[in-house]
Parts: structure tokens; C-alpha cells; sequence
């Protein structure tokens, strides 16, 4: 790192502390002269901002605030509750991922930054279902990454002109950013376009490449969100619209007919929402609508190969460029104009998202949600709540259950949390209401030295409901919930009642050793069929967790396990059993698939798109797959686990699975014997071997990202029985 980049790292991390400092108000009559000198300090260090960057100041308002930062800038975004928060942009790239011919271009961008002093890496996906993701939240502030200018690098504009080229950013980044506690708009939305699921399909943006600055056809970015429905749909206003008009029109000469309406929201932000293909305009041009009136058909002129609709979202404020007393007019969004206002060309996802989320909660659906939190010290306890969750409408009960990001868990409402080192931490909420599960992550920043006392929290290298959740990954949205944190998940049947013993390793993350641990068991179903040893001393203590299902009947069984050590931070600990007893037995030949329950890819990694131009025989086995986009890092995997019969099983990689003749990656094979680590060149062989599994799902095959060479695909493995 630089020495400019060291010196701006270390002015965020002290303004970052006196902000917090100045803002405090628990704070005492005694601290004030810390406030005066930090109000002082601030000053000083607004001075340095200024010769190493560019410091952009905005306040949250009634709606979400964009902004754009080159390397050095710093964003100070100021909540409502009058904490400032502050984003510097470190660094800002793209790279593509894959390139499928004919088909499109998978490619991702990150940003490197510094929240309140903390680095930490943003990242987004595009042309595959993490397109439509959840924004972040960091003490208490929603960062939507639109986009980064190293993008166009690599991939141009699609129809150049000026209107469309306001979607590259002016610098390197540009985000949009609200307090948590916010919305998008200040306004209840309404449906764009019929979608009950309240989710969209990346397969069904046009061709599966037209979402935001997708590159249509692999050749240029999308400027826009496509999203294909039948030709006659109607279109309702999402938002009370001031003025509304054709700006193109079949009946002017243009080859389609494309809307925009305009909102001018009090305080001074003006939001130009666009959708083009229109078949029929019901409502007068240049007059006002009101959110949820149906002011057209759509999805029926110029349409190309899929009848779809092609919406767009821009803001103006004429502040943001200190023209005070500028007007916003309908040539500020003039596609055409070469000299106008900033406009700020943004994702269309970004007002799907809040579509959805009023539409979910008229609807009652499940939801999971958590007051926003601000920065925290390591060893002070921080509170965490889920006020605003809800269960779905078949139930009225809700289970929460809580991890932070450092191998700490949790359960109900409201819960306390001490981490015992700085850092940037992901702290995420499943809710279960018995019939569904939603979730929620907020992340937030830990200051301060690492705790001299001893802490405690559980990890299972092998279980994947206890991996730490990468700090830069985000959920899809609509996504179903992998797993439920710290559960493990266990299949017995009579014929094979004791599968093998899982193994939790208890974590001191803070200092000195910890005490003997102590364990309690509490059953929610069935009685005495789990059995947990404690092993080893200090901080090698090792549980052995195993299952007895002889004498039981076919259903589910749950247990909580809390473990205990006195004197330990955040103690006790807990983590579920889940034991299920199937009523069939396992299977003589198996193929686990990308979308099968057996499957797990570590999350935000492993990306798969749904090109539509993409030949049959090229989509993979059930027509998806997974990649890793050529990264060879470690820690990724993607696990096949079978349900089987006992014996001893020929394993191979589909062959429907349409691997590059340079792929090359290691394959872990989890088996009766043991482990077996197997080097895989897919265009040699497709075999992995042949081994000896137990009944049941102990065993499985994991693709390894680390270490491979080229494009690897997790898609689907084979598992047939050769012999008993």
C-alpha cells in the first residue's frame, strides 16, 4: 500500500473515532472537553481529506442518495440519529468470469474501502442471479454498488448516445447510499408490472444477459433492466408521478414507444422512471398519476425475440453539483442533450427491491429485520434485535436464531454479543416460522485492541452450517436460506441407526485458556438419541457429537446443545442437532445436482448464469451449472452428498457437464476409508474413483477451487454401485 493510501487509512480510522465520540450520547458531562478537541481534530483531518481527496458530504433524506468517489475520495453520510458515517474508496476493478459463445459474459466488480476506519471489500455479480442481490448495511447505513467505471474498460456502452452514457460513472465508483432505518422512497410502492412471486428470474432478462449493465448478446452493457412478460400486461405507477410523457413514440417516427414520468420529491431530488415497449397509453401525457394507476399495456412494440418490457431509473438534484437555484426540467433526462445537470443513471433493482419488500409485507410474508447498530469496541457488549420480524400467514410463532460473523451463535429476540477482535463483522438473522425461513445481515465495525480475557465460540471446519460468512458477501434476494446456522443436519435409519460422530472444536478468539467446558442437552422431539463428549483441555477442547436412531420411527427429531465454560466471554454457546429418519432406504445409483438438497457451494463465490443463446447441450446437467469464474482461491469448495445404500460406488463427473479442455482442480472424497484428495483433468477422464461409502449421506465429494487451473464448473457427480 502507498504511503498516500497508509496516511488516508489512518486519518479515517481517528476521524472515524472522534465522529463517534462527538456523536455519543451516553456520553457524561466529562468527556466534553474529548468533544471539543475532537470537533478540533475534525477539522484538522477535513484539511488532510481535502489535499489526498475529495470529501463529499450528504445527509440522509427521504430517499436514497447517490454518489460517486475516485481513489482517495471520502463519502460522510450523516443518519438521521446525527452519527456520521464515513466510506473511503480505496480501489475499484472489474474482471470478466466467463464468456460462453454463443451466449454472454459473466463478469463481477468489487471496491475496496474503508468503513469508519475498517477495510473492507464490496462486491457485485452480473448476468447471474446474484444481479438482484441484497444491498448491504453497515452501522446502521444501506450501500447499493451500482457500478464502477473499470467495467466499461473491458465492455462498452450499448447505444452510446448521451442519455445512456450517464450510466458510466464520472469517477470510479458509484454507489447509493440511505440510513437503514429509511426506505428507498419515502412513498408506500406499488406493482411496476404483474409479478406476484415478488422475485425475478435472471433467466427472464431478455436473453438472461439484459439486467443492468449486462453486456447484451456478450458485446455491450445493457443500460437498463430487461424482464420478459406476455405481450398485453398491464404497467401500474409505482410512485405518484408529477408529469408523464412519450419521449419516443411509433407515432412520431420512432421505432418504439418509450414512457418516462417524473417525481419531484420535496426536498429538492427529482426521479425520472422509464419503461419502453409500450403497446397502448391509458393516461394523458403531461399529467399528473397516482402511484398504482394502470397507465399502460406493455411488452408488445420492437420486442425482438422475447415479448419484455425495458425499464430504467435516473436522479437529478441540481445541489449535488452546487448550482443552487438550477432547474430540473424535462431536458435534464433529455436522452439526446449533450450539456444538462448531473444525472445519475441507476439500477432499475433498486426500486424493484423496495417493490417487493412493500409488496411482501402486504402480503404478511415472513420477513427477517434488525435494528440498525452502530460501531462497537471489542470486549463491550453490543444488543442486537430483530423488531420489525414477522412470521409468515400460516403461523404465528418465530424462531430466531443469530450469528456474528466470529463463530459466535445465538438465539431469540433480542440478544447480546462481545467480539473479541477488531474487524469488520457480518452479523446475520434466520427467522423460522416452522413453514418458512427468511434471513438478514448487517454488518458492523469493531474497534479497539483484541480482549486479554478468555472467549468463547464453537467451529466445524466440515459442517457447512457453521462457516463464517464471508465479510463481502451479500444474499440473493428471494434466495431460499441454505442452512440454518449451527445445525447440524444428520440421517440415520434403523438399518444403520449411528452414523459417524461429527466433530464441533471449541474457539478461544480472545486471550488466556479457557475452563473446562460443560454440556446440556434439551430435546425437542424424542428423548435420549443424541449423545455429546467433551475431549481434550483448554482451548483444545473437542466435542464428539453423535446420533443413536434405533428404535425410531420415520419423522424429524431436534435437539439444542448448549456448551458452557465459566468465565468465558459470551458464554455459553449452543448449536441444533437436526436427526432425520427417512422412511425409504438410500439409493442404488444417485446424480446430485447443482439444485438438489445434497448440494452446497460456499455462498457469493460459485456464480452460474441462464444465457438463453446458450446451446442446450452447453447448459450443463438439468441446463445450469456453477462456476468458480477461473479463481483458484482456497477455502471454496462445492459439495455433492449423496443418500446411499451401503458399498462401494464408481464416482464421475457428468458427462452433461460441459467442462474447458484446459480445466484442471482437485476433488476431496469423503468415503468409508477415510479421505482421498483426487487431481482432475475432465478433458482426460471423467472419473474420480471408485470407494466404499457407509449408508446413509456421511460420505461426499467436495470441488476444490483452490488450487485449479481454468474454468471449473460444479454441475452435477455421479455415484452407481459396482458392489455390496
Amino acid at each position: 500500500m502507498s504511503g498516500i493510501a497508509e496516511c488516508l487509512r489512518a486519518v479515517v480510522v481517528a476521524r472515524a473515532v472522534l465522529l463517534e465520540i462527538a456523536g455519543s450520547r451516553s456520553m457524561g458531562e466529562s468527556r466534553s472537553k474529548i468533544v471539543a478537541g475532537g470537533v478540533a481534530a475534525a477539522v484538522l483531518l477535513g484539511a488532510l481529506f481535502a489535499e489526498a481527496g475529495e470529501v463529499v458530504r450528504r445527509e440522509a433524506q427521504e430517499t436514497m442518495t447517490p454518489v460517486e468517489l475516485d481513489v482517495g475520495d471520502v463519502l460522510q453520510f450523516t443518519l438521521r440519529n446525527g452519527r456520521t458515517r464515513t466510506l473511503l474508496l480505496e480501489d475499484a476493478s472489474a474482471a470478466i468470469l466467463e464468456r460462453v459463445s454463443p451466449g454472454g459474459i459473466v463478469y463481477h466488480f468489487t471496491c475496496r474501502v474503508q468503513i469508519d476506519g475498517h477495510p473492507m471489500t464490496l462486491e457485485r455479480y452480473v448476468c447471474t442471479q446474484e444481479s438482484f442481490y441484497e444491498p448491504y448495511v453497515v452501522n446502521g447505513m444501506r450501500i447499493w454498488l451500482d457500478s464502477v467505471a473499470d467495467i466499461f474498460e473491458r465492455i462498452p456502452i450499448r447505444y452510446p448516445r448521451p442519455g445512456n452514457l450517464d450510466a458510466h460513472p464520472r469517477k470510479r465508483a458509484r454507489f447509493a447510499v440511505q440510513d437503514a432505518a429509511l426506505r428507498v422512497g419515502p412513498q408506500e410502492m406499488q406493482p411496476w408490472y404483474p409479478n406476484e412471486e415478488g422475485f425475478i428470474d435472471i433467466g427472464d432478462c431478455y436473453d438472461g444477459d439484459d439486467c443492468w449493465m449486462g453486456p447484451y448478446q456478450g458485446e455491450a452493457c445493457h443500460v437498463g433492466l430487461d424482464i420478459n412478460h406476455p405481450s398485453g400486461d398491464p404497467l401500474w405507477a409505482p410512485i405518484d408521478v408529477d408529469d408523464q410523457f412519450y419521449f419516443n413514440s411509433l407515432a412520431a417516427g420512432h421505432n418504439n414507444n418509450r414512457w418516462r414520468g417524473l417525481r419531484r420529491w420535496p426536498h429538492g431530488d427529482v426521479w425520472a422512471i422509464q419503461t419502453h415497449h409500450l403497446i397502448e397509453l391509458f393516461v394523458p401525457e403531461h399529467t399528473a398519476v397516482a402511484a398504482g394507476t394502470k397507465y399502460a399495456t406493455t411488452a408488445g412494440v420492437a420486442v425482438g425475440r422475447h415479448e419484455h418490457t425495458h425499464f430504467e431509473f435516473k436522479v437529478a438534484n441540481p445541489a449535488w453539483i452546487g448550482a443552487e437555484g438550477e432547474a430540473i426540467t424535462l431536458a435534464t433526462f433529455d436522452d439526446t442533450a449533450e450539456t444538462r445537470p448531473l444525472v445519475y443513471h441507476l439500477d432499475p433493482w433498486i426500486l424493484f427491491w423496495q417493490i417487493f419488500e412493500d409488496q411482501r409485507e402486504r402480503q404478511g410474508a415472513i420477513c427477517a429485520a434488525m435494528e440498525p447498530v452502530g460501531p462497537a469496541r471489542t470486549g463491550e457488549p453490543v444488543r442486537f434485535s430483530s423488531t420489525g420480524s414477522r412470521p409468515g400467514p400460516q403461523s404465528d410463532s418465530l424462531r430466531c436464531y443469530w450469528t456474528f460473523g466470529d463463530g459466535g451463535w445465538a438465539t431469540g429476540a433480542e440478544v447480546e454479543h462481545r467480539f473479541a477482535r477488531p474487524g469488520v463483522y457480518p452479523v446475520t438473522l434466520v427467522v423460522d416460522d416452522g413453514t418458512e425461513l427468511a434471513t438478514f445481515t448487517q454488518h458492523i465495525t469493531v474497534g479497539g485492541e483484541p480482549t486479554a480475557s478468555a472467549a468463547l465460540v464453537l467451529a466445524a471446519e466440515d459442517e457447512p452450517a457453521f462457516r463464517p460468512r464471508p465479510v463481502q458477501a451479500m444474499d440473493v434476494y428471494g434466495w431460499p436460506v441454505a442452512v440454518v446456522p449451527h445445525t447440524l443436519a444428520v440421517v440415520a435409519r434403523p438399518t444403520r441407526p449411528t452414523p459417524a460422530s461429527r466433530r464441533i472444536e471449541l474457539v478461544n478468539p480472545g486471550g488466556g485458556v479457557l475452563g473446562g467446558a460443560e454440556v446440556s442437552i434439551d430435546y425437542g422431539a424424542g428423548k435420549d438419541w443424541l449423545d455429546v463428549a467433551v475431549a481434550g483441555s483448554g482451548n483444545d477442547q473437542v466435542l464428539s457429537v453423535t446420533v443413536d436412531a434405533a428404535g425410531r420411527e420415520p419423522g424429524l427429531f431436534e435437539a439444542l446443545v448448549e456448551v458452557a465454560v465459566a468465565g468465558a466471554m459470551n458464554s455459553p454457546q449452543a448449536f441444533r442437532v437436526e436427526l432425520r429418519v427417512p422412511e425409504r432406504p438410500g439409493a442404488a445409483e444417485v446424480v446430485v445436482d447443482d439444485g438438489d438438497c445434497g448440494f452446497f457451494a460456499t455462498p457469493y463465490f460459485w456464480v452460474g448464469h441462464r444465457f438463453y443463446r446458450c446451446p442446450p447441450e452447453r447448459r450443463g446437467y438439468g441446463g445450469f451449472y456453477l462456476t468458480n469464474g477461473g479463481r483458484a482461491v482456497a477455502g471454496e469448495f462445492a459439495r455433492f452428498t449423496p443418500d446411499l445404500l451401503g458399498g462401494r460406488y464408481r464416482v464421475s463427473l457428468n458427462e452433461a457437464t460441459p467442462f474447458p479442455p484446459e480445466t484442471a482442480f482437485s476433488a476431496r472424497v469423503r468415503h468409508a476409508e477415510g479421505e482421498t484428495l483426487v487431481r482432475l483433468s475432465p478433458a482426460e477422464s471423467r472419473e474420480v474413483g471408485v470407494f466404499t461409502f457407509h449408508e446413509g449421506t456421511d460420505g461426499y465429494v467436495e470441488i476444490l477451487a483452490g488450487g485449479s487451473q481454468g474454468l471449473v464448473i460444479a454441475d452435477a457427480v455421479d455415484f452407481e454401485l459396482v458392489a455390496e
